[in-house]
């Protein structure tokens, strides 16, 4: 019979099966043949074929082909792990204070949206607290490229209808930082789930980890599904194209055509680079730029490293130079975005 992943812990899988059980299932064989050199076997929201057992139990057979999948680069397992599968919306759900915005780390989930093809949902929660101007303003700036923002607040009610009704009827991922309260947000959003919330950390600035595994819910009967992540306080990035990055930012990839080197710019010190020269028109915002640099600057150390065991040693130098030259100060310049830093924070959680 067919089944829909929930969720997945040490190779055990809790699986909503076709006749209405959900059985807890292990794969035949340890492992799916197409998912070689993955961190993870299956993700919440695989679709699968199982045979129930005698003892009340399943075992997966196969997995069903997926539309898409929203993940990472896994930095404890070196490979690529899946967070969640056959998605409709990703939802990155951030605060104002405790903790502090990061767009840098928005940046970086909007790039894998882009990367499966998902719309793009940013949720400030905590809207009771005082937003900073910086932080509206560039919550305008992602509604002007396109990706959908809601200003909320679990703690006082408010947008929690506009937002339930933008997950009706559809398969949604929830992710964001520890502390930005996912898991407040859910209990509000649809009582009687009754998810296990925690304190931020004031002295740090951070929350602490309170989901352990990312688990789908089916709230209601209106054929909505959210899948539920646990926070993580860096994203890092592999597996994507360097020379193909731009093509993730909306803003960037319709000026891609007007470099003078064509797909072969880096956009980092080229000249009639249209990337570098939309930074320069106000057309790309510095931060955006900022980003870009970084997660291409990651993306190419992987590859390096990969091909040869070393590092380009000049490309620091010109991303360095192409970043003092064009980045201007922002409250946001401090991100803790640095993946390597802390590398496997977390990851255990998401097995």
């Amino acid at each position: 019979m067919q089944g829909l992943v929930l969720s997945a812990t040490n190779n055990l899988f809790k699986v909503l099966c076709e006749d209405g059980c959900t059985r807890l299932c292990a794969i035949k064989g340890k492992r799916i043949s197409t998912l070689t050199g993955s961190y993870n076997s299956l993700a919440a929201g695989d679709t699968v074929e199982l045979a129930p057992t005698d003892s009340g139990r399943g075992l997966i057979l196969a997995l069903n082909p997926r539309r898409n999948v929203f993940g990472r680069f896994n930095e404890k397992g070196r490979a690529e792990q899946a967070i969640a599968a056959n998605i409709d919306l990703v939802v990155c759900v951030s605060s104002p204070h405790l903790p502090p915005f990061r767009p840098r780390f928005v940046d970086r989930v909007a790039v894998l949206a882009e990367a499966a093809s998902s719309p793009l949902l940013i949720v400030l929660n905590k809207a009771d607290l005082d937003i900073p101007a910086e932080t509206a303003e560039r919550l305008e700036g992602y509604r002007g490229l396109g990706y959908g923002v809601a200003v909320l607040s679990a703690k006082k009610g408010k947008g929690i209808e506009e937002l339930r009704e933008a997950l009706k009827g559809r398969t949604s991922v929830l992710t964001g930082q520890s502390g930005v309260g996912k898991s407040s947000l859910l209990n509000v959003l649809y009582p009687g789930l009754d998810r296990k919330t925690g304190e931020v950390s004031i002295k740090y600035d951070r929350g602490k980890h309170t989901t352990t595994l990312a688990e789908m819910m089916l709230p209601g009967d209106t054929g909505t599904r959210v899948i539920d992540t646990p926070g993580m306080r860096r994203l890092a990035l592999r597996g994507l194209d360097p020379s193909n990055l731009a093509a993730y930012f909306p803003e960037m990839r319709r000026l891609v055509g007007e470099c003078g080197f064509g797909l072969s710019c880096t956009h980092i010190d080229e000249e009639n680079c249209g990337i570098v020269a939309g930074v320069e028109r106000g057309e790309v915002h510095p931060d955006r730029y900022e980003s870009f640099l970084r997660i291409r600057d990651e993306l190419e150390s992987a590859v390096d490293w990969k091909r040869s065991g070393n590092r380009d040693p000049g490309r620091k130098e010109r991303t360095a130079s192409a970043r003092s030259r064009r980045h201007k100060s922002s409250t946001f310049d401090q991100d803790d975005d640095d993946p390597e830093e802390h590398a496997g924070e977390g990851d255990r959680r998401l097995k």
